[in-house]
């Protein structure tokens, strides 16, 4: 009896117990091409409960189609990419796979070569997927043809990328106080929803180049590195890890100096060839310089119109409120003239009523003389009618 239960024993250590292990690790919940499913695998718990998770995130962008100053937004056409590694899966991939030779294409730690293979997008559901967070978001939109435009790859160490055509729109904070000058600076932050820095760490795949923008656009556009204060940041008690980009908007000046500032600098020029024209042109000058005033007046409602919101005043505002401000000049130094000449005007009647009572006959009769004295203007004189007559 002792013996056949060494035997047995021997024959269960030997043979089966490694053949059932093969068969446990071999049978998986889902199968899918190139991927494996263990049993135990938990999609709610992290690849690595005791290490910290590294999670990539790629933006490569295509094009910048709108970037909008009244709700203060930036709408990007993209490949949104993540990627990480989930050491728990079993993959399958053999030399007879085909290798999908990508842009993402990797070197392990072992230095053997990274390649991609494509798996079935129905996978998805039963892994573990980082709970992305886009920062200051407004919109995000997959786009779609047939079907939704989005993959999934693996590589041989558990490397898993999820990559998506998607229109993203997220929230710029810009100031427009110096509008049409201004520069903004803007941040595209990715980092996660739920775990702090110990359990998911960011990184950044690459910074987007600013040749790939095919829409013509009111700014210039420059990416840069998202600079150290801005990748991380802090979330009930806790620090968040952060990945992404800065946006660097500078505003083309061309259309506003042809459409504004010209036109508005030309107007207070000609206000002031107004002064050249005889002043006793009342209409000519008057109507020149009122013309002006109008039309500046016409530039200021567009400009306030089309004008993104600011605090205070702009710096195109404060230009053409100052073009209103000499043409307006123009026209009170006119209407002072038009005053003084008035008064020279009245000055010589004057002159002339005290010349007329240096007659002898009126000088001697002054006092026994009651007149009654008119002053008729005809054609810029004054004539003076005296009507004497005794008590």
């Amino acid at each position: 009896m002792v013996k056949v239960l060494l035997l047995y024993t021997t024959v269960y250590c030997t043979l089966i117990q490694p053949l059932w292990s093969s068969l446990t690790v071999s049978t998986c919940k889902e199968g899918v091409r190139g991927l494996c499913i263990p049993k135990d695998y938990q999609k709610y718990d992290l690849p690595s409960p005791y290490q910290t998770t590294f999670v990539t995130i790629g933006v490569n962008l295509k094009d910048i189609p709108k970037i909008s100053d009244l709700d203060f937004s930036i709408t990007i056409d993209t490949y949104f990419n993540v990627r990480w590694t989930d050491e728990r899966l079993l993959t399958q991939i053999n030399e007879s796979q085909p290798i999908v030779r990508t842009m993402y294409e990797y070197e392990d730690e072992e230095g053997a070569d990274g390649g991609l293979t494509a798996v079935n997008l129905n996978v998805l559901p039963h892994l573990w997927i980082p709970d992305i967070e886009i920062l200051d978001l407004m919109s995000f939109e997959t786009h779609k043809v047939l079907s939704r435009l989005e993959g999934v790859w693996i590589d041989r160490s558990g490397g898993i990328l999820y990559g998506m055509a998607s229109k993203i729109t997220f929230i710029c904070q810009m100031n427009f106080n110096a509008f049409p000058v201004d520069i903004q600076v803007c941040h595209f932050r990715v980092g996660s929803f739920n775990y702090p820095t110990q359990k998911i760490t960011f990184l950044n795949e690459g910074i987007p180049e600013a040749d790939d923008i095919k829409s013509v656009l009111d700014y210039g556009v420059d990416f840069n590195p998202l600079p150290r204060s801005k990748s991380s940041y802090m979330a009930l008690g806790m620090n968040y890890s952060a990945t992404g980009f800065e946006v660097v908007l500078t505003r083309k000046m061309s259309f506003y100096i042809i459409t504004y500032y010209l036109p508005s600098g030309l107007f207070v020029v000609v206000s002031w060839i107004s002064f050249l024209v005889n002043p006793e042109v009342v209409p000519g000058r008057m109507t020149m310089l009122v013309t002006l005033f109008l039309v500046l007046i016409n530039i200021h409602n567009t400009i306030q119109t089309n004008s993104p919101k600011a605090e205070g005043f702009t710096a195109i505002k404060t230009w053409i409120i100052a073009c209103i401000a000499f043409v307006f000049g123009a026209l009170l130094e006119y209407s002072v003239i038009l005053l003084l000449l008035k008064l020279e005007k009245i000055r010589s009647s004057y002159g002339s009523l005290k010349g007329l009572f240096n007659y002898p006959y009126v000088r001697s009769n002054q006092d026994s003389l009651k007149g009654v004295y008119e002053i008729i203007n005809h054609n810029s004189y004054s004539i003076l009618l005296v009507t004497p007559f005794k008590a």
